[in-house]
């Protein structure tokens, strides 16, 4: 593995630790996958063009630590339907991911942040408290 890759797949595990001390799991979760789809999108937005082949490696490497870090935080004892499902949207989305950056093709990686999208952001359910 590579320095940076241990570097972010360290930072990423000790802002969820400090954070689920504050903050409930799920809210950790939901800025995780916010995350997620936000470096998703900068990868299929510099997807085709040479000069910003910089910024889309960067994306391309902190979208997969995140998903990697979604994935192994899982918990597969108590929530073995729901860690299931979470893992196969979450493999989705690195499958795409990984076709978009190396075929360049983005329609796949779009359908896995709209993925995201519905289940962590469902339209119709309200948020206020």
């Amino acid at each position: 593995m590579s320095g940076k890759y241990i570097k972010a797949k360290n930072f990423y595990q000790k802002t969820e630790k400090s954070s689920i001390k504050n903050q409930d799991p799920i809210s950790v979760v939901k800025t995780m996958v916010g995350e997620l789809q936000k470096s998703m999108d900068q990868v299929i937005l510099s997807t085709g063009n040479e000069n910003q082949r910089p910024i889309r490696t960067k994306y391309f490497s902190r979208s997969l630590v995140i998903i990697y870090t979604l994935q192994t935080t899982l918990d597969f004892e108590n929530g073995e339907d729901l860690a299931t499902k979470l893992f196969q949207i979450y493999e989705y989305c690195r499958q795409q991911l990984i076709k978009c950056f190396q075929e360049q093709v983005i329609d796949g990686a779009k359908k896995a942040i709209n993925a995201l999208d519905d289940i962590f952001n469902p339209k119709g359910v309200s948020h206020a408290s």
